[in-house]
């Protein structure tokens, strides 16, 4: 596992652990989603990167 893929699974666990309500709750799943896609992101990287002999 890359270290940044690392570095976004703390990320995640650490907004996870963060009480959120009212407007903020809208706000907090957008960062939530944002940071799945971004680890994504770095996993399809990663594969790229091992086609190709990186």
């Amino acid at each position: 596992m890359t270290e940044l893929r690392k570095e976004l699974e703390e990320a995640f666990k650490l907004i996870s652990a963060v009480p959120v309500n009212g407007g903020n709750v809208d706000v907090m799943a957008e960062a939530r989603e944002r940071l799945r896609r971004a680890y994504q992101m770095a996993s399809e990287a990663e594969k790229g990167e091992e086609v190709h002999g990186g």
